[in-house]
């Protein structure tokens, strides 16, 4: 691919990892609505209970 090619992808990779995050939110904070632990998202994910926290809880 030249330059301008992959110059031109970048905006259309940019926007389905915006749809990937947004679904991920969703889907997360359904899990919580249920009861599911940070620790088994996280693990789902393979990260820490601390990173999904930090990721999806929208806390600071």
């Amino acid at each position: 691919m030249t330059d301008e090619q992959i110059l031109e992808l970048l905006p259309r990779i940019a926007a389905v990892s915006a749809q990937v995050d947004a679904n991920l939110q969703v889907w997360v904070g359904r899990l919580r609505d249920r009861g599911v632990t940070w620790a088994r998202i996280g693990g789902a994910l393979g990260m820490t209970r601390q990173s999904a926290w930090e990721r999806f809880s929208g806390e600071e």
